[in-house]
Parts: C-alpha cells; sequence; structure tokens
C-alpha cells in the first residue's frame, strides 16, 4: 500500500525539511503522538516497499 497523504507530509517534515516531532505537529496541527504514529506506519511501509534499497534512503536522510 502507499502511504496516506498524512503520513507523506510527516515523514517529508521530519526528513527533508528535518523539523522535530513538536514542529511536525505544530505545523500540521496534530498531536505529537499523531507525528509518531505517522511516522512509524509511513516509515514501515516505505521500508516493506523498498526492500534493502531503504538502508539507502537512510543513509542520505540521517
Amino acid at each position: 500500500a502507499a502511504l496516506s497523504r498524512r503520513q507523506r507530509e510527516v515523514v517529508s517534515l521530519r526528513y527533508v525539511a528535518g523539523l522535530s516531532e513538536r514542529d511536525v505537529a505544530t505545523c500540521l496541527g496534530i498531536s505529537v503522538n499523531s507525528v509518531k504514529k505517522h511516522m512509524l506506519r509511513g516509515t514501515t511501509t516505505l521500508r516493506e516497499r523498498l526492500g534493502p534499497e531503504w538502508r539507502e534512503v537512510e543513509a542520505v536522510v540521517d
């Protein structure tokens, strides 16, 4: 399954924009716990879809 719109937003703001969980929550008007939930589900989906290539993505964003 593809990422939901909210998962894409959260993952992009965390990894691409480098915002903290709190800043992502404020930006999107959601709780920090919701940010954590969307990050977990989004990154799990990405790992499943990308397989071994996920390690390359992690290296770029860390």
